[in-house]
């Protein structure tokens, strides 16, 4: 580290004679550097910041930007005379996540979730551990919070105590501090991290997560125009699965995703840089001059997509987004529900918010039209995540969707350890039902060979 340090230090010291004597630079307080330093970084190298989460390698590279933003802009601190001392303080300060680095790092952890400055517990697939380890006090919880969410250019203050942000990639961030947040804690923050590369067809049917024909019915759908949407609970994994599904489309189709935080990530590019599939990601913002889900939503129909991804539904898009599903575009899309069916009804909900002259009936009809098939996803009490119940919706029928369960997950009992913890589920995937004479038919218009048709059309218990 010496070695590098030691033609930088020369100009740093130069640079500081010159300051002391009043030549043309000017010695700044170690703060004005720090948010000069964080500004341009975030901005040109914002992987570069990302990556110190991940990587100890990852930490000599930010040391060498700021290194050399420090001397291209002629940054001299007020009372610090070696370089080697304030790149040490702006790195600590910009990138180090004191007690939480090494869980970041760690690429078995799931989820980190901060209940104040005493109390963090740690996610993995199997098992949620409570650390021993503190904050030490509630200021030092808030600054870490504070620091996360500017990863993805969110600032909490006073103004704006709560917000959602990404540190990068697939990592997003919820966080909240004072005033709504006890002063005594500090801060709260829960951090989840998608791993798309761990997604994979082999290790969601290992996991017994879903069958390999489940997985070739919803990709089978998806690429022949039939839409998807995904159901369940926040932390079942439904955005990882919409990913997966997503990863397995033709690379000539046009997809367009919207997302308020960015998980996911699906462009693909050759060994030359240059992108293979025709994909669009977009992001929604924040105030000030917010830009909506819906707001995008518009502009994404005017992108002429072929399979258009509302990552989660949440309120009065829904409507725009049903529409959508009923005039020629395939959607993907997730929503928080507690099963297949009454997933039609939370989307219902979610439509009757934008106001419409159409009847609540109606409106289901229409909702089953645009969304024929509803994959509902649960993780259960052993922290397994399953594909419970893969439903094809056919109508409405008194105010109620009708349609078949194709595939279900069935639960026979749980096995628990010697404390009456539950420690595994025993149970099994079954196919249940057959697709219906319309979704078969949709499937050869849209080009799909009649022997995989005859797969999902046959051989069904009902």
């Amino acid at each position: 580290m010496s070695n590098r340090f030691s033609v930088n230090d020369l100009i740093y010291r130069a640079n500081k004679r010159r300051s002391d004597s009043g030549e043309n630079i000017k010695a700044q307080d170690y703060g004005e550097i720090l948010d000069k330093l964080q500004r341009i970084i975030a901005k040109n190298h914002s992987a570069e910041l990302a990556q110190v989460l991940y990587s100890e390698e990852a930490e000599g590279k930010l040391k060498d930007l700021i290194m050399r933003y420090l001397n291209s802009e002629q940054l001299v601190a007020k009372d610090i005379r070696n370089i080697s001392e304030l790149v040490d303080a702006v790195y600590y300060d910009m990138a180090g996540m004191g007690l939480l680095s090494p869980y970041l790092q760690d690429s078995d952890v799931e989820e980190i979730n901060v209940n104040g400055f005493s109390g963090i517990w740690v996610l993995y697939k199997d098992r949620k551990v409570r650390l021993t380890e503190t904050f030490g006090n509630p200021e030092a919880c808030a600054n870490i919070v504070r620091k996360m969410s500017r990863f993805g250019n969110v600032i909490l203050d006073g103004s704006k105590p709560i917000g959602d942000s990404y540190i990068s990639k697939g990592v997003r961030m919820s966080g909240a501090i004072e005033p709504c947040v006890d002063s005594d804690a500090g801060a709260i923050a829960s951090i989840r991290k998608q791993k798309p590369s761990y997604i994979t067809r082999e290790n969601l049917i290992g996991w017994d997560t879903a069958t390999a024909e489940e997985l070739d019915f919803l990709t089978l759908c998806v690429n022949n125009g039939v839409s998807v949407a995904i159901a369940g609970a926040t932390g079942s994994g439904k955005t990882a699965d919409m990913g997966y599904i997503l990863s397995c489309v033709s690379a000539d189709k046009r997809i367009v995703t919207i997302e308020d935080t960015r998980e996911l990530t699906l462009a693909q590019f050759d060994e030359n840089g240059v992108m293979t599939n025709d994909v669009i990601h977009l992001l929604t913002k924040e105030e000030p001059n917010p830009v909506t889900m819906l707001d995008l939503l518009k502009l994404s129909l005017r992108l002429h997509p072929q399979i258009l991804v509302p990552a989660e539904m949440r309120g009065k898009e829904a409507l725009t987004v049903q529409e959508a599903g009923r005039t020629g575009h395939t959607i993907v899309s997730t929503l928080h529900a507690n099963s297949a069916r009454t997933a039609y009804e939370r989307i219902l909900t979610m439509c009757l918010e934008a106001g419409t002259f159409l009847s609540e009936e109606r409106l289901l009809k229409n909702i089953v039209e645009a969304f024929p098939i509803m994959l509902f996803k649960m993780q259960l009490p052993d922290k397994s995540r399953k594909y419970m119940e893969v439903f094809e919706a056919t109508g409405v029928k008194n105010g109620e969707v009708i349609g078949s369960t194709l595939f279900k997950y069935v639960v026979d009992h749980y096995e628990r350890d010697s404390t009456g913890r539950i420690i595994k589920v025993v149970g099994g995937h079954k196919r249940l039902g057959c697709i219906s004479t319309a979704l078969a038919e949709k499937l050869l218009v849209g080009g799909v060979p009649q022997k995989e048709i005859r797969r999902f059309s046959e051989g069904g218990t009902a």
